[in-house]
């Protein structure tokens, strides 16, 4: 942040290396922030994947033994907000749009479109792994994979984050809420 003036002017990062003055509370120049139809399409398709996550959270048990959280709690807690999130950026962005007009037209390059499919991708093979070598390990062959070949973030802090963040979810979904993790086939337990 650089001072000029009476007022502070931070620095936006745009592109890898260009970096340009933004006054605070300024305009946005994200394309989502001016096209409300963008905005629209993703709170539906947000919408809908909270629906589905809903369906298959259904089947699951709320409570386990004792009246403690179940399998079933977390999902089906983050599948409505995730559902009612979503209609509220619906809502908002057809108000922002009868407001405001069309906006800008909403253009992805194949570079960041390509970014996006990896990170599903690694997602959905985290999610097949999940089942041969337990959450743990998968869990942190993930955040390995987005920290370090996404992200591409080379110090400390990232294999600390590899490492800290599984294990500390592990035990706060395992060993204080209760809930059954899937577990390795090859190594049992973990």
């Amino acid at each position: 942040m650089t001072q000029t003036g009476s007022a502070p002017v931070h620095r936006d990062r745009r592109d890898d290396e260009q970096f340009e003055d933004v006054e605070p509370g300024g305009d946005e120049h994200s394309p989502f922030a001016t096209a409300p139809i963008a905005q629209a399409g993703l709170g539906v398709v947000a919408a809908a994947f909270g629906v589905a996550s809903l369906f298959g959270a259904s089947s699951l048990a709320m409570f386990g033994k004792k009246g403690i959280p179940g399998p079933g709690m977390f999902p089906t807690a983050t599948a409505v907000a995730v559902t009612a999130l979503g209609l509220a950026l619906v809502v908002i962005s057809v108000i922002r749009r009868i407001r405001t007009g069309p906006g800008e037209s909403l253009a992805c390059t194949k570079p960041e479109l390509l970014r996006a499919g990896s990170v599903w991708a690694g997602l959905m093979i985290c999610i097949a792994l999940m089942e041969v070598i337990g959450f743990a390990a998968a869990s942190a062959l993930l955040i390995a994979y987005l920290v370090l070949l996404v992200e591409r973030v080379r110090a400390v802090k990232a294999v600390i984050a590899i490492v800290a963040v599984p294990v500390a979810a592990y035990l706060l979904f395992g060993f204080v809420l209760g809930v059954d993790l899937p577990t390795s086939a090859f190594i049992e337990g973990i």
